[in-house]
C-alpha cells in the first residue's frame, strides 16, 4: 500500500509533462518581439515582488549572476523595467517595473487567460467547477508550501 504523499507526489509528476504538453505548448504561447521565457518569468519577479537587485533576481530564479546582468539591460533598453539607485546606498540598484513593462505582462496574462478559456471550452458546467475547486485547493497548498520554505 502506498502513503497519502507518495499518492500526491506521483500525480505531481504525472502533472506537469501534461500540462506542459496540453496548456504551455511554445507555439501558442503569447510571443513579444525580441523577449524570451526568461525575460517574461524576471518581469513576473519584478511585478510579484516590486524593485529587486540583480542578487535577488540570481538568487530567486537559480539564474548565475553573469546571466543577470544580460537579461536586465535587454529588459532596460526595450523600456519594460529601468534602474534606480538605492538612496542609502549608492552600491546598490533596484530593478522596477516601468509602465511599459506593467502593460506587457497584462496583455500576455490577458492572452492566457483567452488561451486557456479555449482550451478549456470542452468542459461542462459541472466539469469547470470540479477543476475551479481543485485550481483554488492546488494554488493553497503550493503557497503554503511557499510559506514553509520562508
Amino acid at each position: 500500500m502506498t502513503m497519502p504523499r507518495q499518492d500526491a507526489a506521483d500525480q505531481f509528476v504525472k502533472l506537469i509533462p501534461l500540462i506542459r504538453r496540453k496548456l504551455l505548448r511554445r507555439s501558442d504561447l503569447p510571443q513579444i518581439p525580441n523577449l524570451n521565457f526568461s525575460h517574461f518569468h524576471l518581469l513576473m519577479l519584478i511585478e510579484d515582488e516590486g524593485a529587486v537587485t540583480n542578487g535577488h533576481i540570481s538568487e530567486t530564479l537559480s539564474i548565475a549572476p553573469p546571466n543577470v546582468t544580460p537579461l536586465i539591460t535587454k529588459l532596460v533598453d526595450e523600456g519594460y523595467i529601468t534602474r534606480v539607485p538605492d538612496e542609502r546606498d549608492r552600491r546598490v540598484i533596484w530593478n522596477q517595473l516601468t509602465d511599459k513593462g506593467e502593460l506587457v505582462l497584462r496583455e500576455r496574462r490577458d492572452s492566457f487567460r483567452r488561451l486557456f478559456e479555449d482550451r478549456l471550452a470542452f468542459l461542462d458546467e459541472e466539469e469547470t467547477d470540479r477543476l475551479i475547486d481543485s485550481l483554488k485547493t492546488l494554488t493553497e497548498i503550493v503557497e503554503k508550501m511557499d510559506k514553509s520554505e520562508g
